[in-house]
């Protein structure tokens, strides 16, 4: 035990001494280098042949260690600050190196691959009974990384939140809302949505992730039977809960007493996953795997940015590859004249099966068209075809765009932890 103790302290030694000398041999005395360089190949011999146990060994020891203390400047001996420094700045060396050619990990900000994969998702209470005491709540943001989002009237009187306008250029939003400067993790600056919800005239505000609409709680915490946001709003005019004022259009959402709750749930944050950036260095992403692109190279989103490239990270399903033709029959995606093969939910989206909702025949696939990928592309889909902007609106993903294809979800723990599909 002694022995290997010795050992590993010689080889650190060892190490030591060669970084003092290549970095700071310039700034020596040529007699102390030359010396230096001496003892380092006396220590390395003593090494290899296993005689570090000799007493040659300590007087070696010695005499690096005097000159390295002497002309080592910042290099040596080094503080606990620069030790740690080095540490850090080493370890993130090694975890860029990592991400760029291994693995990259990435979380789901949408719903657009739903049920495969989880965007941010909410959990809504209409019995304050159901809501999860502060204990759960912890355990919650441990394991599903859930934020629990609580509004209270602050008054008597009736609650409305605002309509958005046609106006208001963000058609995809039923309700209004004002982008608000925020950060993520404390440090990076970022956008968020920010409510407003009037009670007896008096403003209570939620703000949310700029990634996530309050549209689906607001259904969901006030239902009326139906799921499609159409028709709820459809119901919720005939019902006379959609008021003007001032030119502006408010809906209402019930009345409440001081105190009460108007709004309780929580926000489950996105499926975060590791990327494999290596499998397609060797062969070419197939048809059923969901992969990572950047935005950025797709004309298609650059024009409906207005021109402005869109540099993010977007996840979908690789539905067609260059000189595949796709059309969508009834439900079931059909490539080259068959239905799609290749991912389990190919034939659940045909079948509408459990939470898949079915693919829709929309944008380049509406009425039955037929579209064949251009070589050197691909077409990307999400699984949520219903809430999905992919190929069908802006076309195709070009080669150079693709990152590399979905390997595990590694958080939250849930069912879906795992490799994915």
């Amino acid at each position: 035990m002694f022995f290997k103790t010795k050992s590993r302290r010689a080889k650190d030694l060892l190490s030591g001494a060669y970084k003092v000398y290549n970095f700071r041999r310039d700034a020596m005395p040529r007699e102390a280098a030359e010396k230096m360089l001496s003892l380092i190949d006396e220590l390395e011999e003593l090494i290899d042949d296993g005689k570090i146990s000799e007493a040659r060994y300590g007087e070696l020891e010695q005499e690096l260690e005097a000159l390295m203390r002497k002309h080592g400047g910042k290099i040596y001996p080094l503080t606990a600050v620069a030790d740690y420094v080095d540490m850090v700045v080493v370890a993130g060396i090694i975890a860029l190196g990592i991400r760029s050619f291994f693995l990259q990990p990435f979380k789901i900000p949408t719903n657009s691959m739903y049920p495969s994969f989880y965007g941010m998702t909410a959990e809504v209470y209409t019995d304050e009974d159901q809501a999860p005491n502060i204990g759960e709540r912890i355990m919650r943001k441990i394991l599903k990384s859930a934020s629990n989002y609580r509004i209270e009237a602050p008054c008597d009187g009736e609650a409305f939140i605002e309509i958005n306008g046609p106006e208001s250029g963000k058609a995809r939003s039923i309700f209004a809302f004002d982008w608000v400067d925020s950060r993520d993790f404390f440090i990076i600056p970022s956008k968020s949505r920010q409510y407003t919800i009037t009670v007896g005239g008096r403003e209570q505000k939620i703000t949310l992730p700029q990634e996530f609409q309050i549209d689906d709680v607001i259904m969901r915490a006030f239902p009326d039977g139906s799921d499609n946001p159409v028709e709820y709003m459809q119901n919720k005019l005939r019902a006379g809960d959609i008021v003007a004022r001032d030119g502006r259009y408010f809906m209402r959402l019930g009345s409440f007493k001081k105190g009460r709750t108007i709004l309780n749930f929580d926000l489950l944050g996105g499926d975060m996953l590791f990327v494999d950036r290596i499998t397609y260095n060797f062969r070419k992403p197939r048809p059923g795997e969901p992969f990572v692109f950047m935005t950025k190279y797709c004309d298609g989103l650059t024009r409906l940015n207005g021109g402005v490239p869109d540099d993010r990270y977007y996840i979908k399903r690789l539905v067609g590859a260059g000189g595949d033709t796709l059309k969508i029959d009834g439900s079931a995606l059909i490539r080259n004249g068959e239905p799609s093969k290749g991912s389990p939910a190919f034939d659940a989206n045909a079948r509408k099966a459990g939470k898949y909702c079915g693919y829709v025949a929309d944008g380049a696939l509406a009425n039955g068209a037929e579209v064949k990928v251009p070589e050197k592309s691909y077409w990307a889909m999400g699984d949520n075809s219903r809430n999905s902007l992919d190929s069908r609106y802006w076309g195709e993903v070009p080669q150079k765009a693709v990152v590399g294809k979905s390997l595990i979800i590694f958080y939250p723990f849930t069912d879906r932890w795992g490799m994915t599909k």
